[in-house]
């Protein structure tokens, strides 16, 4: 009797036809970046732990796994997030190159434990990161880039939700201590009336302010916010426009979810049917100091909601046919399968 091998939970083999699938995307994504110049990097799998685990990468220290190096004795994390990575080798390995420095990656990360409502571990992770600046120009450009990505790999409407999580802590700068975690929450839920229940009046306006960005900039135009966050906002969604982005744009200044190594705007991406987001980037800086942004997405989340391709047809063809003749077939569409 045959028994069957059980895999780790949030483990699994991608099988056909969704590995082509992945495959097929991992391709049309970076084909699509270095087509704008992005370069592609591949960092190793593990690296020392007290260098994985710094600047970005501390963002997802509790999702690493650790082992023990037997050459060096040295304690070994593997990657949970590939940013903080792509920032080591711009600030290490590419220190000298020309700014701005564009770079584009893919690859594998395994996480200890799956995200909320989530069995998945294993992820396959895409994205770009352009280092040397946080303006504006930098900011349109890496969203533009990531929109137009997206919407040539399916037939789908896009959302483009900015935030500068930012915002929130100066507002919470002068509230006690004891009441910023139920302000939190009440953030996170998006309970307005919660949040003046608190004496939070001011956060409840900007929380109700949130939807069409045109509309979001006038009515924060009267909101007790910061004139920096507020002009660099106005200037992205003009920028946005002058790019002509295939995507609805709106504004949630108080989004909460990400990183909290951004610094300035972030943003999500979302498919609008059905309703997931589908990607996340924003603005950091590197543990050299340096500013950057840049968006990941996840090749797994999109695949679960794309249809297969269908398999070009199959020709049969005789056994010891030269692989030059079979590749004839195959340039008018084919797959030659030996008999």
């Amino acid at each position: 009797m045959n028994s069957k091998t059980l895999l780790p939970s949030g483990l699994m083999d991608v099988l056909p036809p969704y590995a082509a699938g992945e495959f097929r995307l991992i391709h049309h994504f970076l084909k699509s970046f270095m087509g704008f110049g992005y370069q592609p990097v591949i960092p190793p799998l593990a690296e020392y732990e007290n260098s994985m685990l710094a600047g970005q990468g501390e963002a997802t220290s509790h999702h690493v796994f650790r082992v023990a190096d037997p050459l060096s004795g040295e304690m070994l994390a593997l990657r949970a997030d590939m940013t903080g990575q792509i920032a080591r080798i711009a600030g290490e390995s590419l220190g000298n190159a020309p700014r701005p420095l564009r770079l584009c990656y893919a690859g594998y990360t395994l996480r200890t434990t799956p995200d909320a409502l989530k069995t998945r571990r294993q992820y396959t992770q895409v994205g770009i990161e352009r280092f040397g600046s946080i303006g504006t120009g930098a900011l349109a450009e890496v969203i533009a880039i990531a929109i137009h990505a997206l919407s040539t790999a399916a037939d789908k409407k896009l959302t483009l939700d900015l935030h500068y999580p930012a915002v929130l802590e100066q507002l919470l700068a002068n509230t006690p201590a004891t009441q910023q975690p139920a302000i939190r929450e009440a953030v996170r839920l998006k309970d307005a009336a919660r949040l003046r229940q608190l004496d939070a009046a001011p956060i409840a306006t900007l929380l109700e302010s949130a939807g069409n960005a045109d509309r979001a900039i006038k009515a924060l135009r009267s909101a007790d916010i910061p004139a920096e966050a507020l002009g660099e906002l106005a200037a992205l969604v003009a920028a946005l426009k002058q790019q002509q982005i295939d995507a609805t744009v709106t504004i949630d200044l108080l989004d909460l979810a990400g990183y909290e190594y951004y610094c300035g705007i972030g943003y999500a991406i979302y498919w609008q049917d059905p309703a997931i987001e589908v990607a996340r980037g924003g603005c950091y800086r590197t543990t050299h100091g340096e500013e950057a942004v840049g968006f990941t997405l996840y090749i797994d989340d999109l695949l679960t909601h794309l249809p297969t391709e269908a398999a070009p047809p199959s020709v049969i063809i005789p056994g010891g046919t030269p692989a030059a003749e079979a590749a004839k077939k195959q340039a008018e569409g084919f797959i030659t399968l030996y008999e």
